[in-house]
């Protein structure tokens, strides 16, 4: 078994409390959702995203309640990408409210090709998923690239099929690795700040372990990521992996 703290991955010695803990407060807070004053939460007028909030909220190793979407339109009749941020509302999770909003304000040439890339803090619920794939479909000439930092309720067999469901419509689904984030970094967010540049080479085991969890959740396998809290409700990440299908696919795919 691989364990791994959201502070630190060395620390004393611990004893994991009730599984999955730490999920309750992420999920009750992204139900009850925030308004849309984006500056406040972290996106300049500018729509770049500060750097305090990319670094807090694309950590991989803690579980953070916001879900921001940094994205990239591009459209085969303008050479020219359009690159910005959001994040949920009170009543929609950021994939609706892009769909509802910032891609019909920008579509002009129902016949252009678009090029969507998603950089997202969390995983689409299987709710969002339905209807991206809705939207997908009605939109034959769009295709759409996810980057995602978390697995949103990784276990919920409704948010695992509606993943499976995106990928078997070409929805390309990854877990952001490490030139990601820089790219991330140098594309979205606020330079006017104290840090130049940033590197999360830390973030590497929970980069692998999420992405082993995705490849579990495309091929249909059982889960390999347990997520459960110390008794400072701290996360703890266990990769377990017990099943000798799981052993096989795991060992033939390639986290990064």
């Amino acid at each position: 078994m691989f364990l791994l703290s959201g502070i630190e991955t060395e620390r004393e010695k611990h004893t994991p409390v009730k599984q999955d803990t730490a999920w309750e407060a992420v999920v009750k807070a992204m139900a009850t959702g925030w308004n849309r004053d984006h500056e406040s939460r972290g996106i300049t007028k500018g729509g770049k995203i500060s750097q305090e909030t990319f670094i807090d909220t694309y950590d991989p190793s803690v579980l953070r309640r916001e879900q921001y979407m940094l994205y990239e339109i591009k459209w085969s009749n303008n050479k020219r990408p359009r690159q910005s941020c959001c994040h949920s509302t009170q009543t929609e999770h950021a994939e609706i409210y892009f769909l509802e909003d910032v891609f019909q304000k920008q579509r002009s040439d129902p016949s252009a090709h678009c090029f969507i890339t998603w950089f997202v803090s969390w995983s689409p619920c299987g709710d969002c998923c339905k209807q991206i794939r809705d939207f997908l479909k009605e939109q034959p000439n769009v295709k759409l690239f996810i980057y995602v930092a978390r697995i949103y309720w990784h276990k919920r067999e409704i948010n695992r099929q509606g993943l499976r469901n995106l990928m078997n419509i070409g929805v390309s689904i990854r877990v952001m690795y490490l030139p990601v984030y820089r790219y991330c970094w140098r594309t979205f967010v606020d330079k006017e700040d104290k840090y130049e540049d940033y590197w999360p080479r830390h973030f590497a085991p929970w980069i692998m372990l999420y992405s082993l969890e995705l490849q579990s959740i495309l091929q249909n396998i059982p889960s390999c990521l347990e997520v459960s809290s110390d008794e400072n409700y701290t996360p703890v990440f266990s990769l377990c992996v017990e099943d000798e299908e799981q052993k096989r696919a795991l060992t033939s795919a390639n986290p990064y």
